[in-house]
């Protein structure tokens, strides 16, 4: 099946008036490898019609050959012969390349989105080789020598921060007991560069002085934005520091617009902030850490009255995508940066940070994180602000002082979820999350076990819902007495009309196979129907059989 339109990833070509050019080929191919990869399909016109491929290019072990001498390094490709709408087409698939590519030319392509949504063909300069690489986790910008920087680049102020950092994170950490030159070689603060020592890029931006990083990593700014309606009422100017000094400026300018909201959780007073402390310094730290410093631009941090926006230069890196930062192992595209973050304590050591953002965000009763509006270009978080939920704040409260421990990540998804929508099976909880599904199925088992969620039915039509227990106060008793209604009633109506369609009669064994329910259940809910006048029983034993009246 042809794809309906162009995208990132699919790029068609009309041979109806003339055969595409070999340069023109080519200069696809590289594109496509140079991105993320693809298929270039002959013969298709730009609104996605079939108008069919020139002889020329149906030879495809040619032109698979042809391609890969005219690319520098050479590419494989596969192309195939199609046949759609009984016309010919030809599909080039190719991968995307752990190198930069170009044509036997030397041209270097690449492929973007117009502000239309529709894909264009443009060069990717030399400038811009790094962001390419890094993307691909190929290239640690952050571990090479900051250009022109010294030595004494480096704060001695900014770097005793730094050491309390990793004292109040790991107080045994042997790196204390290094002096300046060898605490700085051990952290990669300083590396080897053309003249001898100077601070890494990684290093420049812990704890270098401000000229030095905006002469040397000129790219790393950031600004602080404030909305009520359409006023403006913080709007800093681009501004530079060191990552030491800079999460304790972003914090202090965020304190006041982050006001808390006190609910009772059992017979503790709790204060819930409009955005979880955790989850924003997490969100705010993984933007400096993971942004693209090859790449000019802002990190943005911009409260409104709709929530926080949390936006990093570079797009996600190679293997992620807004559906897979649940799941996906941890990957950086500054490890070097990231290294020394972990190190001091500033970042979640098993690089699992995104959990403590979901986690944060959804404790409260919040929404999940909202990275929708992320592109190629930036990576764009957005929190909603918290209209706290105090039963669902009281439940997670007293079950986590049963447990002793904090409720996992995916444990919080899976009850969000179940609140928001009252009854989900496993399929749909995976569905909505994101979240693979030997994840959703453990995290069900365990709060079933613990009485937080009871199961509707079994087998395939398995279904789930908040138990009693998570509904303590009156309107959520009532709540959970129509839910479990519903699904009687449902059971009910099912039956009946199974049985109109049964020749006006219905089995035991038929409702058991129906809803998956052992005999009694199954012989209750008939014998609830009997008694409301709505089936006849007729015969004894596990052969009766129930006629519609």
């Amino acid at each position: 099946m042809l794809p309906k339109k162009e995208s990132l990833k699919v790029e068609f070509k009309s041979e109806l008036h003339r055969p595409q050019t070999d340069d023109e080929i080519v200069d696809n191919v590289v594109a496509l490898a140079n991105t993320q990869g693809g298929i270039l399909y002959l013969g298709v016109e730009d609104d996605g019609s079939v108008t069919g491929v020139d002889k020329r290019h149906r030879n495809v072990n040619g032109l698979a050959a042809f391609i890969f001498n005219k690319t520098v390094p050479q590419q494989s490709v596969r192309v195939t012969l199609l046949h759609e709408d009984d016309k010919p087409v030809v599909g080039i698939e190719v991968d995307n390349s752990a190198q930069i590519v170009s044509t036997s030319q030397g041209k270097t392509l690449q492929r973007r989105l117009k502000a239309d949504g529709t894909p264009e063909v443009v060069p990717l300069f030399v400038s811009q080789f790094i962001s390419r690489l890094s993307q691909q986790r190929s290239y640690d910008f952050s571990a090479q020598p900051a250009p022109e920087s010294r030595l004494s680049d480096l704060n001695p102020e900014s770097r005793d921060k730094l050491r309390a950092s990793i004292r109040s994170a790991n107080a045994q950490n042997s790196l204390l007991s290094f002096d300046d030159y060898d605490f700085d070689r051990a952290l990669e603060l300083v590396v080897d560069g053309p003249s001898g020592p100077q601070p890494s890029v990684a290093g420049l931006l812990t704890i270098g002085n401000i000229d030095a990083i905006r002469r040397s990593v000129p790219a790393a700014s950031a600004v602080f934005q404030v909305m009520k309606g359409t006023v403006p009422k913080v709007n800093t100017d681009s501004f530079v520091l060191p990552l030491v000094d800079m999460f304790d400026r972003m914090s202090d300018l965020m304190a006041p617009w982050n006001p808390s909201h006190e609910v009772m959780s059992g017979l503790i007073r709790v204060d819930i902030p409009d955005f979880d402390h955790g989850a924003f310094r997490e969100a705010m730290i993984n933007a400096f850490c993971h942004r693209d410093y090859a790449r000019m631009g802002d990190v943005r941090i911009a409260v409104d009255d709709d929530g926080l926006t949390i936006a990093n230069p570079g797009g996600f890196i190679e293997g992620l995508s807004e559906d897979s930062l649940l799941t996906a192992q941890p990957r950086s595209r500054n490890p070097q940066l990231a290294s020394i973050l972990k190190t001091a304590g500033y970042v979640e050591r098993t690089g699992r940070g995104v959990d403590v953002i979901y986690a944060g965000s959804i404790a409260a009763g919040g929404m999940f994180p909202d990275y929708s509006q992320s592109s190629a270009e930036e990576v764009v978080l957005f929190l909603r602000r918290v209209v706290p939920d105090a039963a669902f704040v009281a439940m997670i409260g007293d079950e986590e002082r049963r447990r002793g421990a904090p409720l996992s990540v995916w444990s919080l998804i899976v009850l969000s979820l179940l609140r928001e929508h009252r009854r989900l099976s496993a399929a749909q909880m995976c569905e909505f999350s994101h979240v693979e599904r030997r994840r959703i199925v453990s995290a069900v088992e365990r709060l079933v076990e613990c009485g937080l969620v009871e199961g509707i039915g079994a087998g395939a039509s398995r279904a789930y819902m908040l138990s009693a227990r998570a509904y303590k106060d009156s309107d959520g008793l009532a709540s959970y007495v129509r839910q479990r209604d519903i699904e009687a009633t449902r059971h009910e109506g099912l039956v009946l009309e199974f049985a109109r369609r049964n020749d006006g009669a219905v089995a035991t064994s038929d409702v058991m196979d129906l809803f998956g329910l052992s005999y009694i259940s199954a012989y209750r809910l008939l014998k609830r129907l009997v008694d409301e006048g709505k089936l006849r029983r007729e015969g004894n034993g596990p052969s009766s059989r129930y006629l519609v009246m």
